[in-house]
């Protein structure tokens, strides 16, 4: 008769050693990515972040617009918004109050129509502290016998995201969960948007099916491949309705070479304290960053610049490249623009034109402290008898 525990035994003895072995290969990759010392790429929907901020078009302002914010703790803000003399939209007033601590954000805004936006934010990892230095600075050493500073730890972070619009027009309500882990070198993104597992089931589905799955599913990934440069992808899969779904692939490349360092202002004299706000001399200088959709051949780039403490710079380009399918042919499509950001000591100037021959501008001027005028501008050269225009005054007062 044939001894089956001979293999058992076998196979636990071989277990241990297999096991082993997954864990020495584990460790080796560890201890090869802490050598490597690659910084946190940063979350998925921050690829195009600094060339955002530098874009004039992100803070027009149409019409009149008053934002008056009370911060009654310092946990715990209330706001209050009036919008009038616009073209597009009708008057309106918006009532937002916001609470925010270490690890939990919660937001909330109702307008004078009843439509109800939230956002809820919990950060799971707990807080990361530098470490403590083992002796304290004394003044009286000289710099080279001074203990060196400790090394800064990487910033991770595992937030949880809600995020509900609720309106009285029907199709207009979203709800959209999050979840984003950033890590030492690497992050992660899942989001789903309108979630419904209890749709009801497709007509091509099987006769025993009575259910489906709807809405929209996204899944990015981005990993830090060497200092400068950080490469990932994402994955969207849209199912609004039971019988209709569809799916996309992104790529994505960011480039963000060692910083150089950034000259002060050339008007301050020499000696003098810079007035601006300070720049991190560890952040980057320039960023170069590149999304790219095979699927439906849109292409969006960007590229952003410091030039000095006071100017930053940007550029950007999307093209959509389609080939001939059953839709009819194809399109090749492109729009180009150019932005800049200028910080003085009181304002902000922000300016930006594109090949549609769109120009627009904003300027920010701080009166006192809490106190702030936005004046904007916008003209449209393409559309003709001279050019379709909108300007916009803003005031924003924090009390």
């Amino acid at each position: 008769m044939a001894d089956f525990k001979k293999p058992a035994a076998a196979a636990a003895a071989a277990s241990p050693v297999s096991q082993g072995f997954a864990q020495d290969v584990l460790n080796k990759f560890a201890a090869f990515r802490a050598r490597m010392n690659l910084p946190s790429p940063g979350p998925w929907e921050n690829l195009h972040r600094e060339m955002k901020s530098v874009q004039s078009t992100n803070f027009l302002v149409e019409g009149a617009k008053f934002d008056l914010t009370s911060v009654l703790s310092p946990n715990f803000t209330v706001m209050h918004s009036f919008a009038w003399g616009s073209a597009q939209y009708p008057p309106s007033y918006h009532f937002g109050s916001m609470y925010a601590s270490g690890k939990t954000m919660m937001h909330g805004q109702i307008d004078d129509q009843g439509g109800l936006q939230a956002r809820a934010h919990y950060n799971w990892a707990a807080p990361q502290l530098p470490p403590a230095a083992t002796e304290p600075f004394d003044p009286t050493k000289p710099a080279d016998q001074q203990q060196p500073l400790p090394a800064e730890l990487p910033k991770t972070a595992s937030t949880s995201k809600v995020t509900a619009h609720m309106s009285g027009q029907p199709g207009q309500n979203m709800v959209q969960l999050e979840h984003d882990h950033v890590g030492s070198d690497y992050s992660i993104n899942v989001k789903a948007v309108n979630p419904n597992p209890f749709d009801k089931a497709a007509s091509w589905a099987s006769k025993g099916s009575t259910t489906s799955t709807t809405g929209v599913y996204q899944l990015a990934y981005l990993q830090s491949v060497t200092p400068t440069v950080a490469l990932g992808s994402e994955l969207v899969y849209q199912r609004m309705l039971p019988d209709s779904e569809e799916s996309a692939l992104s790529f994505a490349l960011r480039y963000a070479p060692a910083p150089t360092p950034v000259p002060p202002p050339s008007t301050l004299p020499m000696g003098m304290p810079s007035p601006f706000p300070p720049v991190d001399p560890k952040a980057p200088t320039q960023v170069f960053t590149s999304v790219y959709s095979p699927g439906t051949g849109l292409l969006h780039s960007s590229y952003w610049r410091r030039v000095s403490q006071r100017l930053e710079v940007c550029a950007e380009l999307q093209l959509l490249m389609t080939g001939y399918g059953k839709m009819g042919p194809g399109r090749r499509e492109g729009l180009a623009s150019v932005g800049f950001k200028l910080d003085t000591i009181n304002s902000t100037i922000r300016g930006m034109i594109d090949t549609t021959g769109r120009l627009s501008a904003i300027l920010e001027e701080r009166i006192v402290g809490g106190i702030a005028f936005q004046l904007s501008g916008e003209i449209d050269y393409a559309k003709g008898g001279g050019g379709a225009g909108r300007v916009g005054i803003g005031f924003v007062m924090e009390a």
